[in-house]
């Protein structure tokens, strides 16, 4: 399963990207349908890419989101999953930065069950279900960020964000709902 697929000219070939469900970003010469490059942007193992790839002057956006919040159960320690944003060099998928949506990581916070060992951890989630925005004249990439997963809740979740195009900086953040 793959995400929608974004074409367009990369070092004078024409090329498909897409992500799919464990994380990876592929780079397809579109004429050929040959794979020129494939790229892990996240390695929990939950993680997946839900939306098309954004193309703009050489370089991949891709948001990452998680089904983790899901997969919870016995025995399961949730949550520790952060979107991000990342960029990818176009032409050979290398990645150029990645910048999370929830800047601390997680921590355990409590026991979801005492005596059973299973713990929570927070702040996590912030997934990023769309498609990134490019904003050349801002130079900036805009997202939308999912809802938090076990607190404390983050005001980058739930919120529109803009990350600087050259090294993903957060230039800011706007909360849209609070639980």
């Amino acid at each position: 399963v793959r995400t929608a697929i974004s074409i367009g000219k990369v070092g004078g070939k024409w090329m498909a990207f897409f992500g799919d469900l464990r994380g990876n970003v592929y780079g397809i010469d579109a004429a050929a349908g040959q794979p020129i490059w494939k790229q892990r942007v996240e390695d929990h193992p939950l993680a997946y890419i839900t939306a098309a790839p954004t193309l703009y002057d050489g370089r991949l956006y891709v948001g990452v989101a998680s089904r983790e919040e899901t997969a919870t159960g016995p025995g399961y320690d949730c949550c520790t999953f952060r979107g991000s944003v990342v960029a990818l060099d176009a032409q050979i998928g290398k990645l150029i930065w990645k910048t999370y949506t929830i800047a601390d990581a997680p921590k355990p916070t409590v026991d979801d069950a005492p005596g059973s060992g299973h713990k929570l951890w927070g702040p996590s989630g912030g997934s990023v279900w769309g498609a990134p925005t490019v904003d050349p004249k801002a130079h900036a990439v805009y997202v939308g960020t999912g809802n938090d997963y076990t607190g404390p809740e983050p005001k980058t979740t739930e919120a529109v964000m803009a990350f600087d195009m050259g090294d993903g900086h957060v230039l800011w953040s706007q909360q849209t709902h609070k639980d």
